[in-house]
């Protein structure tokens, strides 16, 4: 990082009047920020810095990257994300008080287009003219200004009526001879600033799409490759450096506990691919009336679907991916578990040697009654006796979490994703040095 930017303005600065302060993660990972010498600032969005309902945009010097894992994750943040997006990192953390997911988007290169095709120079020049403002670093309101546009003209496509005046005021501070105008003159023709600022008029659309075709015609072929390259990796949904390993999560109980609806929330809710693996080896199909007669078919077919369950959560996991199993192998080891004969033993024992072993189990527990009432299935005495036979499973799992399932859906799923959250992330990396390898 050059002195031009690290000291391009002295720290302090005023604060604004009415602005809430941060959110505790991001107020601990801007001073992270700051302790490590990193030159960085806002993007955009500082209004919305308490309780964050979208990204919190980061424009962060490119020789600071190796340093960032290890800053940002005593604040709470971690890596995680999938390859072809660019230069862009993605760092999260969960709040379970505020059932609140706080991603933070850090950048190297100001980039525009739906790949960040369309690539800029104007990375180190916004951070050679960043400001102070009490606890952050923001852009110069000309830079500011002309990066809102461009990313509403480029990024979204059109400016939405919601934000019309938004625009309109970006417009105000957006001056023809500022640095960003005049960069964006150079690299997608002349006039092209002009362009931007005479869009606000309107909803955008066709401003964004001239200024798109001008950018790509100065550099065809960067671009092209820049954007094929990107959207293959993001169809392959790679897991990009930094994220951590797979998790497998078991979810058990008895019927009517709410396995399926957990599932199905925290899958709906996670920040990255999630995929649901069901388990249930002894669960009735159409099949089992057509094979009854047949001698071995019902095992060799829960045999396969033993094989093939576990062969998918396998390669969900070796893919780094949050692996959620509705029920679990251990299942085969519960009091009275549906193994009837030799070939259920055999069904049963493979499941347990072939299945992955998941690194937690949420335990959801609810008295007989409450599950009776939910599915009818069974009978309360039954549930009842399920119920503390799943608690005395608990042990067999390398980490277990009993979750109360008569409390509010939304409740259970956030005490789930807290306890999903501490098992993925962990301790976290160590602080890097300046000059380190990352």
């Amino acid at each position: 990082m050059t002195d031009m930017v690290r000291n391009a303005v002295a720290p302090g600065g005023p604060t604004a009047p009415d602005r809430p302060e941060p959110h505790p993660v991001l107020a601990r990972a801007f001073r992270a920020l700051d302790h490590g010498g990193v030159a960085w600032a806002l993007v955009r969005g500082t209004d919305d810095l308490a309780r964050p309902t979208g990204d919190v945009d980061l424009l962060v010097d490119a020789g600071s990257l190796p340093l960032l894992d290890g800053l940002l994750a005593p604040a709470g943040l971690r890596r995680l994300g999938v390859r072809g997006h660019g230069s862009h990192r993605f760092y999260f953390a969960y709040d379970p008080a505020a059932d609140l997911w706080i991603k933070l988007d850090v950048v190297t290169v100001v980039a525009f287009g739906r790949h960040q095709q369309l690539h800029s120079p104007l990375a180190a020049g916004c951070l050679s003219r960043r400001r102070r403002e009490g606890s952050l670093w923001r852009l110069a309101p000309v830079d500011e200004a002309w990066l809102l546009l461009l990313h509403l003209l480029l990024d979204k496509g059109h400016i939405a009526p919601a934000r019309r005046d938004l625009a309109r005021a970006a417009a105000g501070h957006a001056r023809l001879d500022a640095p960003v105008a005049r960069a964006l003159d150079e690299v997608a023709g002349p006039g092209s600033a002009a362009l931007v600022l005479a869009a606000v008029d309107g909803d955008g659309v066709a401003a964004g799409q001239q200024l798109f075709r001008n950018w790509v015609r100065r550099s065809p072929a960067p671009v092209a490759a820049r954007y094929a390259a990107r959207r293959l990796a993001r169809r392959l949904a790679v897991a990009a450096p930094g994220h951590p390993a797979g998790l497998v999560v078991a979810v058990v109980g008895p019927d009517g506990a709410g396995k399926s609806t957990l599932t199905d929330a925290v899958r709906g809710t996670f920040p990255t691919p999630a995929e649901t693996v069901y388990m249930g080896l002894w669960q009735e199909s159409p099949w089992d009336a057509r094979l009854r007669h047949l001698p071995a078919a019902r095992v060799a077919t829960r045999i396969g679907r033993a094989l093939r369950a576990s062969a998918t959560a396998h390669l969900h996991r070796r893919r780094r991916r949050l692996v959620l199993l509705d029920r679990a192998p251990q299942d085969a080891l519960l009091p009275g578990a549906p193994t009837p004969g030799r070939g259920g033993r055999i069904v049963s024992a493979l499941a347990l040697r072939l299945g992955p072993q998941p690194d937690l189990a949420l335990v959801l527990d609810a008295p007989g009654e409450v599950m009776f009432a939910r599915k009818g299935e069974h009978s309360v005495e039954v549930l009842e006796a399920r119920r503390h036979d799943y608690l005395a499973l608990a042990p067999a799992f390398r980490h277990s979490a009993v979750l109360d399932a008569t409390r509010p859906a939304d409740q259970v799923r956030s005490r789930a994703l807290a306890a999903i959250w501490d098992a993925l992330t962990g301790p976290g990396p160590a602080p890097a040095t300046r000059g380190g390898s990352q």
